[in-house]
């Protein structure tokens, strides 16, 4: 297994370049995420679509800082919601495996990479 703090390698304006793409049941699971939200409180939605952009913008500027499990999955805590990214590195690109409540169905998710 790596240490994610040590395997960095790559200079910032190397990751910078790093697209994201989306397991289309992860898509799903934002979009739900988001429409739960907003069927709460107008604009709690938008909140936590912001919240994911966030996410997605620390990881494209430094994938490989969380650390990797033994197959190379990856976790982010989104900031102020109880979800996270799980996601691997695939060439140059991030790809989101799901979006997971922290703590609704734990692993569900690991048949999908």
């Amino acid at each position: 297994m790596h240490s994610s703090r040590r395997s960095y390698t790559k200079s910032k304006s190397q990751f910078e370049k790093i697209s994201i793409e989306y397991h289309p049941l992860a898509y799903e699971e934002v979009t739900e995420a988001a429409n739960f939200y907003e069927s709460r409180q107008k604009n709690l939605g938008v909140k936590f679509l912001n919240s994911v952009e966030e996410a997605l913008k620390m990881l494209q500027s430094n994938p490989l800082m969380w650390k990797a499990d033994s197959i190379g999955r990856r976790k982010y805590h989104i900031k102020r919601f109880p979800f996270q990214l799980i996601y691997k590195m695939k060439e140059s690109n991030i790809f989101i495996l799901a979006v997971a409540h922290t703590s609704r169905r734990p692993g569900y998710w690991k048949l999908r990479g």
